[in-house]
């Protein structure tokens, strides 16, 4: 019995789908070879609809005619709800990279009261915000155009340290301050800095970073990985075939020596669908 699969391509078709038909982004112009980097830029800028713990730092303050939008944010974030109409609109631009979130992992968000389209109104001030999986930590509302203010890194650092561990650069010491414009020139460039908080402590971009590319270090990390999962995953299948033999039977199967396999994924699982004998078998659970 000789599997016939591509799971590789089933899950490209699968990010075409959230891209198209979840998120509204027009594709056409996307190659194949492109299209995971695509997807996960546009992932990584748009925070999943989750419920999270609202975490203020020491040096939050909100300007009192921006309290009623960042009241209605925090509701929002705390319910789950979607964060997405208080982004920048740019957002909605596919190959959009948002050079503050990649090198910082910081997003910012208007704090308008109400919609105006699909988009919360526009604010001058934004909240600057840390968005982890069950954590939201509010660094503070910085003008617009304070991408590269370094108090935001050095608030992050002096209240959320644990957030950034795992870019921490132990037993490293750097003696070369980038300045705002500097480092601001450096993203512009594709080019990934450390940098210094007061205390001496140095990080490696707690955004994950870019490539030359411009996309995220990450979205080529991740796809990697998940090439390497899903060939794993049909060579499995394969040696396992023999083991489904009856079942295969029971529905279907008159001995083809060719058999066909789609993979799908769930919220929580991994499988593979016999479209010939409508059966799927879990590959992965509790994803």
């Amino acid at each position: 019995m000789q599997l016939k699969s591509d799971f590789f391509g089933d899950w490209l078709n699968i990010l075409k789908d959230i891209l198209q038909n979840h998120w509204g982004y027009d594709i056409s112009g996307v190659s194949e070879d492109e299209l995971p980097y695509v997807y996960f830029n546009a992932e990584k800028r748009r925070p999943e609809q989750r419920s999270r713990n609202v975490e203020t730092s020491d040096v939050f303050s909100c300007p009192s005619d921006l309290q009623t939008g960042w009241e209605r944010l925090k509701n929002l974030v705390e319910s789950g709800g979607d964060l997405t109409p208080n982004l920048s609109k740019l957002v909605s631009k596919l190959n959009n990279k948002d050079s503050l979130l990649n090198d910082w992992g910081v997003h910012h968000f208007h704090l308008g009261e109400a919609l105006n389209g699909n988009y919360i109104e526009r604010t001058g001030p934004l909240l600057f915000a840390l968005v982890a999986k069950d954590n939201f930590y509010a660094i503070n509302v910085f003008q617009h155009g304070a991408w590269a203010d370094q108090d935001i890194v050095e608030t992050l650092h002096r209240n959320w340290p644990d957030a950034l561990s795992l870019y921490r650069l132990n037993n490293v010491i750097s003696a070369t301050k980038v300045s705002e414009s500097e480092r601001l020139i450096l993203r512009a460039k594709n080019v990934n800095g450390m940098f210094t908080v007061s205390d001496g402590t140095v990080y490696a971009p707690t955004g994950g970073g870019v490539v030359t590319s411009g996309y995220n270090a990450q979205s080529i990390i991740n796809t990697d990985k998940q090439r390497r999962l899903l060939k794993g995953l049909e060579e499995n299948l394969q040696s396992q075939l023999v083991n489904l033999k009856e079942l295969l039977y029971k529905h279907g199967y008159s001995g083809e020596d060719v058999i066909k396999a789609s993979l799908e994924i769930t919220e929580n699982q991994y499988l593979a669908i016999f479209p010939d004998y409508d059966i799927s078998v879990t590959l992965i659970g509790n994803v």
